[in-house]
């Protein structure tokens, strides 16, 4: 066995006392930081897009120059020409797609495309050619209109410019609502005196005679169309038709000059433009469900409705005579956009 030495001894003895030490020292606890509340992140601001026309003394009348209103921002598309911006419809928040029409100097009109305050023309010049629809999908724009030939109406869908017909010769008829599904363009609108739509080429009546198709919109392969039919003299009915089968009535007991309708997610909203005790009253519904009336006090014209993260906005127009005030409602609420002193009347709108 190996002797320790003194020398040795001391060193481990001192070790000992070291350690000692060690264990008698209180260990310092850092408590962490307490951490801040996650915040919910900022929503993006809403840009909102108009479409519509200033006129000179009468908005009715046929003296009048398209706009574009980018929040409240009004671009005047053709400052120097009779015009109408009759839709509009925006992938972002930085570029709008109107489509209208534009007056010659011969007092005949020309189809048009503006994107932001560019424009093309779509069509060659007749009495009442016209754009009156327009969807935008990533770079496809798909525009429906009417074109005269002849004094014989042609209905005309645009895809980037290039023309194909989808109907011909009845007065009554017009494209009011593009859509696509499976990459291909479905139309809505009104064939002589029938609500129709039109897939992969072939219209297809939705219903008999005094019946409107306004909007359009397809779930995967499923197609909805929303529209009106015209009961009797004093009442109507808002419609909804899904792959041309009817799925949905909703009477109003009272004449609609206008039902104009959208969908958030498989839920229904129209607007419905009364006329009623010799006012023009506008109404809001929910599928089945009257939400509210737009005013009681003043005669309205409510020309589109949008729904948008849960909140529903109409636009339309506060009317007085030949004066015009232009109007968005959001959840009924009321805000002018273009006070009556403006001059401005308002068709169409889109919310990014």
């Amino acid at each position: 066995m190996k002797r320790l030495n003194f020398r040795t001894l001391a060193v481990m003895f001192g070790l000992m006392l070291a350690l000692s030490a060690c264990d008698k020292k209180e260990i310092e606890v850092v408590e962490p930081e307490p951490e801040e509340p996650t915040k919910p992140p900022t929503p993006k601001p809403l840009t909102f897009f108009f479409a519509g026309y200033s006129y000179g003394t009468d908005y009715k009348a046929a003296d009048r120059r398209a706009i574009l209103s980018i929040n409240d921002s009004v671009v005047r598309l053709s400052p120097n020409m009779r015009s109408d911006a009759v839709a509009i419809s925006a992938v972002n928040s930085k570029e709008a797609h109107l489509t209208g029409y534009q007056v010659t100097a011969a007092g005949t009109k020309r189809a048009v495309y503006w994107k932001n305050n560019k424009i093309q023309y779509l069509s060659g010049a007749s009495k009442d050619n016209t754009g009156s629809a327009i969807h935008v999908v990533g770079s496809k724009v798909y525009i429906g209109g009417r074109v005269d030939t002849l004094n014989a109406y042609k209905l005309v869908l645009w895809t980037n410019g290039v023309a194909s017909r989808k109907g011909c010769c009845l007065v009554q008829s017009g494209l009011n609502s593009i859509s696509e599904s499976n990459g291909k363009p479905v139309v809505a609108g009104r064939f002589a005196s029938n609500a129709f739509m039109f897939v992969n080429g072939m219209g297809i009546a939705l219903a008999g005679p005094n019946t409107y198709a306004d909007y359009i919109h397809a779930i995967g392969t499923d197609i909805y169309v929303l529209g009106k039919e015209t009961v009797s003299a004093s009442s109507d009915a808002a419609m909804v038709w899904k792959n041309d089968k009817e799925v949905f009535r909703l009477p109003f007991g009272d004449f609609a000059t206008d039902v104009l309708g959208t969908m958030a997610g498989k839920d229904y909203y129209f607007v419905a433009n009364i006329q009623k005790n010799g006012k023009r009253i506008a109404v809001v519904y929910k599928n089945k469900t009257k939400l509210y009336q737009l005013s009681h006090t003043q005669n309205l014209e409510a020309t589109a409705i949008q729904v948008v993260a849960g909140k529903v906005y109409v636009l339309g127009n506060y009317q007085n005579g030949q004066k015009s005030t232009g109007v968005l409602w959001t959840n009924g609420k009321p805000k002018v956009l273009f006070a009556e002193s403006k001059k401005i009347y308002l068709h169409d709108f889109v919310i990014k």
